[in-house]
């Protein structure tokens, strides 16, 4: 494993708890949609071992293709790293892993349906990468679900329209915010509890969604927390998870 320098391209502070950062592209750099990537700076001036950086895993928002890489990046309370992310700027030294790791990729999945891709916070991020990747190749449409405490935090929706007009899928997809926390009523979600209730209450169902493993494919990312109660109420209505080469219904993976 090489870690590799990078540079600041832009920083967009979307509140003082997430942030959208841009850094350039390693050369050789590989990885895929829905993929991550430790990502952090130097803790010293010309750092020669592992010991001298401070690297965590972060999910790519960026495309494959794209000549940069991008992160959705949440500060963590009295973290090691992220409150020192919170103060980048352009131009300045970062680091990223030259390998790519995760296995939470659309083609793993059974194609055709629907595809859900439920997001806790900065979750996000992977599902991105994954509609600027063209999911409708696989699937008739896309629904992105993103579960935040307020809507502040739902900070991502206009990059998710631009990536889908860009692709003349706007009548496939959709976009759906859920949040939990909210005191103003006129900026809460479309959903206003935690997804997995919604999901048990049958909220879905009431916006027109049949979220059974015949008509749904889902994908899971977010804090451990939220994707075990995800994955608990999918299983009970019948969602497996990929073994082998063997294609799922759905599939998850915990971030952060």
């Amino acid at each position: 494993m090489t870690i590799l320098a990078s540079e600041v391209i832009s920083v967009e502070h979307h509140n003082d708890r997430v942030m959208f950062i841009t850094v350039t592209k390693p050369d050789g750099l590989r990885y895929k949609a829905g993929q991550f990537v430790r990502f952090g700076i130097a803790l010293k001036a010309n750092p020669q071992n592992e010991d001298d950086f401070l690297m965590r895993p972060y999910s790519l928002a960026s495309h494959p293709d794209e000549n940069t890489l991008s992160f959705y990046i949440a500060r963590v309370k009295d973290g090691a790293l992220s409150p020192k992310l919170f103060e980048l700027k352009a131009g300045d030294a970062v680091y990223v892993d030259d390998t790519a790791y995760g296995l939470m990729l659309p083609e793993r999945l059974e194609a055709g349906g629907t595809l859900m891709c439920f997001a806790s916070g900065t979750g996000l991020a992977s599902f991105l990468s994954i509609i600027k990747d063209n999911p409708w190749k696989r699937f008739d449409n896309v629904v992105v679900v993103h579960c935040a405490k307020t809507a502040d935090d739902i900070s991502l929706t206009d990059a998710f329209i631009k990536a889908v007009h860009a692709q003349n899928r706007d009548v496939n997809f959709r976009f759906i915010a859920a949040t939990t926390r909210e005191e103003n009523p006129a900026r809460a979600g479309e959903i206003t509890r935690r997804v997995p209730q919604a999901i048990e209450a049958g909220d879905f169902e009431k916006m027109g969604f049949t979220l059974t493993p015949k008509w749904v494919r889902a994908m899971i990312c977010g804090n451990p927390a939220f994707v075990d109660a995800m994955k608990a109420v999918l299983k009970a209505r019948g969602f497996t998870a990929p073994r082998g080469q063997k294609p799922g219904t759905y599939i998850a993976e915990n971030f952060g």
